[in-house]
């Protein structure tokens, strides 16, 4: 809530523009003026278009020449007189309307203007009269006096702005005069009780009475006012603080000069308002709406910053750094308000003003600011760092009022086409907070007009819907805003543009769950050891990672910080032949941003060190990135980590997870040691357990069908893997975590601390495929190396075929296609009609091809018939194969990929493992189908696999306490390595190990010894970087200084993917996996996986040296990167035996007849035209219409004028079809946008076409109009655009086409409502007998015997 403020605000001893920024907002907020600061890039010019603007640079000279004092008295005295105006609401309950004493709000637009007008009265005025600063302002029972000495210069009149006062002339600032950010303001500095305190004081004195001045005896009232026989005669003294000590009291007074002048405001001119409303709102109210603390474009941090750079002195850093740097003297969380004179009693009652007779005319003139930020660089580097701040684009203020994804959409959309805002000329209204209506208003923008480009993708609905509400959120999900930056390639400009991504929802993280997914922002950019970034030159790195750390950084009228990085995916730009291979791969890091303040930021209150939760999005409290990474890691508590290591803990917080249950603190049981071998080795890592009650309730959150055996989360400082305690019966509620789990020392006393993040759950098994990486070390351990390499190629060859004989059986019936659809869709088509709870639409049909195939076939197409939706099912082939034949993932069909557990019971015995399924695991090509594994060997693996040793066969047994755990596979606690371990350094915190028991691979398996591992760091390979967070404490901004070190490590370039490339080329070379030189690379690249975690140095100069000293030259590429062979004689190396020997022949040769077999389906469907039909034999026979026009008889049937109109209609959209050059998703739904506008013609005036057009049937896209629509472009554009006919309409013609199906087969079409459609399966059963029925097959009944049935076979015996 907003500190109740008394008519005086505080005013500081020296007037200060650090202690103007305060005053002014105080002042804005305390009448809810909504005025705002310029923001730094606008020009004098553009502040003119922006009137309301001016006031800030108005106030700010009146205020240093000490006027500010007057000016609010008698502001607030014209205040009361409009107030005492305008209409009240009669027989208003007490406290409704304001008290007397209480500043008086505007409560409505008119009555904000008509304060406004009366602020530019005083001004114009106080600017007129000569005033002198050091005039008293006396309170009615002020008796004490203080002394000031005067100096002569101050008693100069300044000059008289213009008449154009609506902007402050620029002038130049003399040489000895103080720049406009001289003086100090802490952003998040709570203001003391001394602040307060001054705020009623209404007593100033002069040290030597002040010469008077005739012109304040003038006869013509000031201000207009007229001193009526009721007019108060009070006179007052401006109040002046005294010459005194810094500390002592102020010295005795002399004398006291008052100016005498007019008390009453009666006769005030005021700006008239035709429009008053009843006063229904407290204006009164001292707890502002997020909209009415807008006052400021800039935050107090970004006013600070430019204050405190600028005060360097120059000729000891010529090349100081940024005005926008982040000082490092800034700590958001400790006030440093400096001490004011003691508080003195306040008046009775609010003091009236007197005008100071003279105004200083060496006050200095502060000098406008300027487009650019003033830098204070040499060269090179100081045009790049303001290429820097030429980053974050300006917003206009008069945006401020509009909610947060408003400005988010106006602002992408002028990125996107490269448009300033200020030219965008759109005005916010509440009526923009309708998506629709918003991009229709931008999309008449004449700036847009003309561009070569067409509109971004829009931001999906339900995203749009989420972020309008106060949370940002949808039921379990939350936008996440995420945008990037690419590499100027112009050397004008800024160094990187920006780009906005439309809103999507995600899983929430903690940090965003307890302050607001809106406050964060994540930012991709290219990585700093990419090419785009070393165009720039040497010396761009390090001024890019300080203006990323140290800056503020300002958007959307906020302030953001950042606060972690790690590695996002690369991006990848191919060739124009896209099944080529990329010719560019750009590396980028992901940076995470935190908004520590913006416009509608209120101050933490006193004793709040952190954001109170669940604030709305326009209404946050100021909180900078020290305390969210203090609440998150609670520093004072693990100092003792290294800097690195508690860095990458902050990934924990930032970690999308599922909250479900809050633990009490009881119910936590944190144990104080891990399970140890007899070695010393952590036989438990990452794992621990919950019990059986915890596990249910989880499951009940989740809304998870069976309950699983295992949770991997997230719980305070904990991370990994949580399985159910097998020996817990009970319906206690209770968590455990084991050191190894523990990354922080966390207090557990917050409860999002103490809340059950998950991530993923153990599911349901289903067979797997080998991956690429297994193969080489599968031949290298193999017992019959030729024997391995041709197994492994008739399960490629074998798995091929078999799926490619199963689609073209199943296009053969409808059914069993649907079939077929669904048993071949990934498991994300599922998750994401769970977040919808609706099968997602993009324009007019599903957005998942799976997903346009089922809904073509349950409408009634053929896909044998229809050449679209065939074209579908040959591109989800092609995309298989082809997939296939890249990756080689070889379907093995006994193999699984499984969660590694541990037998907290410790009944297995070193190298056994348990799998147990849910439900039966069934292999049609072995003929496997088992519950669970018992009495046989298994290889177990991890990816990435490099050691010889990586895989390991084991023996699966089957133990019946520990049956209830299934779809996981348990390993033993026994022995004196972890298996885990074993498996590329492997833990149970969530890591899966890929298990097989094909017979034919297992058995031609053999284990390999453990290598013995090179210390790298004691051959001076690597290093470790492990300062202690510990050591930085005494640097004056600590957090500052950690972020520095952390980023600076984590954004040098990472040689992992490098160094596992050519660990691949010099293995292939070498045909080996298990020499020295091969053990020192695979150790080389386990170091560098958990190089950001332990501070793993390894540079390029060190690898230069490292692959020196292990070839001359490095190894070619291995030639199954390639697309043909190009060995000599038939390929030896497994890879390429299967990829050129088995895997490209048949993947052509099966192509090739799945395309002979889908050759006859054509574009064409009658039954989609028959709508159109209908309603083209409405108008008048051909040959009648061409004769009455060759009589000139132009009228036309209302018919002939609709279709003539539609047809107009719809070549203006299919049009636009070919020419948009945008994105997929934006182009569909421009066009869509586009064909949805298509309405009949108002050249008819019938009640016939007002009757088609029901609006239940228009909303949902099915009206008659619609339908015809649909059914006149598919006749039209059919064969010249199918796709575009289909995207578009498909909706419409999916209907028709299951009305005229089902109009054939006697029976009526099913409708179904979105939530029942999403969850809709076909039913396997009843698929394949239908198929074996319309084969002429016999049917067989196999359901399984219930009781009815049971009671029916025993009476048939008797």
């Amino acid at each position: 809530m907003a500190p109740r403020l008394e008519p005086s605000l505080s005013y500081p001893a020296t007037p200060s523009e650090g202690d103007f920024y305060i005053w002014f907002l105080e002042f804005s907020n305390s009448y809810n003026l909504h005025l705002t600061r310029p923001p730094l890039d606008l020009s004098p010019r553009k502040t003119r278009d922006y009137s309301e603007l001016q006031f800030y640079e108005l106030l700010k000279v009146q205020y240093l020449k000490g006027n500010h004092r007057v000016i609010h008295n008698l502001f607030d005295q014209g205040a009361k007189e409009v107030h005492s105006k305008w209409v009240k609401k009669p027989r208003a309950e007490l406290g409704l309307l304001p008290l007397p004493t209480h500043p008086l709000r505007a409560t409505s637009e008119p009555e904000r203007q008509q304060l406004l007008g009366l602020l530019r009265a005083i001004i114009d005025d106080i600017d007129s009269t000569s005033i002198s600063p050091h005039s008293a302002i006396i309170a009615p029972n002020a008796h004490e006096v203080y002394d000031e000495t005067i100096s002569p210069t101050r008693r100069r009149r300044s000059k008289r702005h213009s008449d154009d006062w609506r902007v402050s002339p620029t002038r130049k600032r003399t040489r000895n005069s103080p720049s406009e950010i001289d003086t100090e303001c802490d952003p998040d500095d709570e203001r003391p009780p001394s602040v307060l305190s001054v705020l009623d004081r209404g007593r100033v004195h002069t040290a030597s009475p002040a010469p008077s001045d005739p012109r304040l005896s003038r006869s013509k009232p000031i201000y207009g006012l007229t001193n009526s026989a009721n007019a108060s005669k009070s006179t007052f003294a401006s109040q002046v603080f005294s010459d005194r000590d810094e500390n002592g009291p102020p010295r005795d007074s002399q004398e006291t000069q008052t100016t005498v002048i007019a008390s009453s405001f009666g006769s005030m001119k005021l700006p008239i308002v035709q429009a008053q409303r009843t006063v229904e709102s407290d204006s009164g109210s001292f707890a502002p709406s997020s909209g009415t603390e807008r006052a400021l474009q800039i935050s107090f941090g970004e006013y600070e910053q430019l204050q405190q750079n600028v005060n360097r002195p120059l000729k000891d850093d010529p090349s100081a750094t940024s005005v926008f740097s982040r000082s490092s003297e800034l700590d958001m969380t400790r006030a440093s308000t400096p001490p004011l004179p003691p508080p003195s009693s306040p008046p009775a009652s609010p003091p009236t003003a007197s005008l100071p007779r003279h105004s200083p005319s060496n006050v200095p003139v502060v000098e406008q600011p300027s487009d650019t930020p003033p830098r204070m660089l040499r060269g090179a580097s100081r045009n790049f760092e303001q290429r820097l701040h030429g980053i974050w684009p300006h917003l206009p203020s008069h945006y401020d009022r509009a909610p947060f994804v408003v400005r988010w959409e106006i602002l992408r959309v002028a990125l996107h086409f490269g448009v300033e805002m200020d030219d965008l000329r759109l005005d916010y209204d509440p009526s923009l907070t309708d998506q629709k209506i918003l991009w229709a208003r931008l999309q008449a923008l004449p700036i847009f007009r003309g561009k070569d480009k067409e509109f971004p993708e829009r931001s999906r609905p339900d995203a749009w819907t989420a972020a309008l509400n106060d949370k940002f959120v949808s039921k379990d999900e939350v936008v996440v805003l995420t945008a990037s930056l690419t590499a100027n390639t112009s050397k004008a400009g800024p160094a990187f543009i920006l780009k906005l991504n439309p809103l999507r929802l995600d899983w929430p993280h903690r940090l965003s769950r307890r302050f607001g997914s809106d406050r964060f922002l994540e930012l991709v950019i290219p990585s700093m050891g990419s090419q785009d970034v070393k165009n720039f030159g040497e010396s761009a790195i390090e001024s890019i990672q300080k203006w990323l750390v140290k800056d503020f950084h300002f958007l959307l009228g906020r302030v953001w910080t950042s606060f972690f990085v790690k590695p996002s995916l690369p991006k990848k730009i191919n060739n124009e032949n896209t099944l080529g291979p990329p010719s560019k791969t750009i590396y980028q890091e992901r940076v995470y941003f935190f908004a520590e303040d913006g416009n509608d930021f209120r101050r933490l209150g006193i004793g709040e060190h952190f954001s109170p939760k669940g604030e709305p999005v326009g209404m946050h409290t100021k909180m900078g990135r020290g305390s969210l990474l203090d609440w998150l890691l609670q520093i004072p508590n693990n100092q003792d980590q290294s800097v690195l290591k508690l860095f990458s803990r902050i990934a924990l917080g930032l970690s999308r997870t599922r909250p479900t249950i809050v633990v009490q603190p009881e119910q936590i049981r944190h144990q104080p040691v891990d399970i140890l071998s007899p070695t010393g080795k952590v036989m438990n890592d990452g794992i621990a357990r919950i019990s059986h009650g915890l596990a249910r309730a989880i499951r009940d959150i989740l809304r998870l069908a069976d309950l699983p055996a295992g949770f991997q989360g997230r719980f305070g400082s904990a991370k990994g893997f949580w399985i159910r305690d097998t020996t817990d019966t009970s319906d206690d509620i209770w968590i455990e975590t084991f050191p190894s789990q523990r990354k922080w020392n966390c207090d557990y006393v917050d409860e999002d601390h103490r809340t059950f993040e998950v991530r993923s759950e153990s599911r349901e098994l289903k067979s797997a495929n080998l991956n690429l990486q297994l193969l080489p070390i599968l031949e290298d351990r193999a017992i019959n190396a030729n024997l391995m390499k041709t197994q492994v190629g008739k399960f490629m060859r074998d798995s091929l075929k078999r799926d490619l004989d199963a689609q073209k059986a199943a296009m053969q019936n409808p059914t069993q296609f649907r079939l077929w659809v669904h048993e071949n869709s990934s498991s994300s088509r599922r998750a994401e009609r769970i977040k919808q709870e609706q099968v997602p639409f993009t324009g007019g049909l599903p957005s998942n091809r799976e997903d346009i195939m089922a809904y073509l076939l349950d409408s009634g197409f053929d896909p044998t018939k229809l050449k679209y939706l065939s074209d579908h099912a040959r591109n989800l082939r092609k995309q298989k194969c082809e997939e296939l034949q890249e990756r080689l993932n070889v379907k093995v069909g006994c193999s699984t990929y499984a969660y590694m557990v541990v037998d907290f019971l410790g009944i297995l015995e070193e190298d056994e493992v348990h799998l147990g399924f849910s439900s039966k695991f069934a292999d049609e090509q072995s003929g496997f189908s088992e519950t669970y594994l018992h009495g046989m060997d298994v290889l177990v693996a991890r990816t990435p696999a490099h050691y010889p040793s990586d895989i390991q066969k084991v023996k699966a047994v089957f133990k019946p306490e520990l049956g209830s755990l299934k779809d996981v596979i348990i390993f033993p606690a026994k022995g004196n390595i972890p298996l885990a371990d074993k498996l590329s350094g492997g833990d149970y915190d969530g890591d899966i190990a890929w298990v097989c028991w094909e017979p034919s691979i297992v058995n031609n398996f053999r284990n390999a010894e453990l290598p013995n591992v090179p210390d790298l760091f004691q051959q001076g390979v690597v290093r470790k970087e492990n300062i202690s967070y510990i050591n930085l404490v005494g640097t004056a901004d600590i957090t500052s200084e950690f972020l520095v070190r952390a980023f600076h490590f984590n954004m040098q370039q990472n040689l992992l993917g490098m160094c596992t490339n050519y660990k691949e080329k010099f293995c292939y070379a070498r045909n080996s996996v298990r020499d020295d030189s091969a053990i020192l690379l695979s150790t080389l690249i386990s170091h560098l996986v958990d190089r950001a975690k332990q501070g793993i140095v390894f540079t390029d100069q060190d690898w230069a040296k490292l692959r020196k000293s292990l070839s001359r030259v490095d190894p070619p590429e291995p030639r199954y990167k390639k697309e043909t062979w190009s060995g000599k004689g038939e390929p030896t190396h497994i890879i390429d035996y299967v990829k050129f020997i088995v895997g490209k022949p048949t993947v052509e040769a099966e192509l090739r007849a799945f395309n002979q077999f889908l050759g006859q389906a054509e574009h064409f469907d009658k039954h989609l035209i028959q709508w159109y039909q209908y309603f083209e034999k409405l108008q008048r026979p051909l040959a009648e219409r061409k004769e009455a026009e060759r009589m000139g008889i132009m009228k036309k049937s209302t018919w002939e004028t609709v279709l003539e109109e539609l047809r107009k209609d719809i070549d203006a959209v299919a049009l636009e079809w070919p020419k948009f050059r945008g994105e997929w998703d934006a182009k569909i739904a421009y066009i869509y946008g586009k064909w949805q506008e298509i309405s009949p013609t108002n050249k008819v005036n019938s009640k016939t076409i007002k009757s088609i057009q029901p609006e239940d049937q228009v909303r949902i896209g099915l009206s008659t109009w619609d339908l015809l629509k649909a059914s006149f472009c598919f006749r039209m554009y059919y064969n010249k655009y199918p796709t575009f006919v289909w995207y578009i309409m498909g909706k419409q013609l999916a209907h028709l086409k299951a009305l005229c199906v089902s109009h054939e087969a006697s029976a009526p079409p099913v409708l179904m409502i979105a939530t029942m459609y999403a969850g809709s399966r076909p039913d396997n059963r009843y698929a394949r007998t239908l198929a074996a029925r319309h084969d002429g097959q016999s049917v067989f009944d196999d359901e399984a015997i219930d009781e009815e049935r049971a009671t029916s076979l025993s009476d048939d015996e008797n």
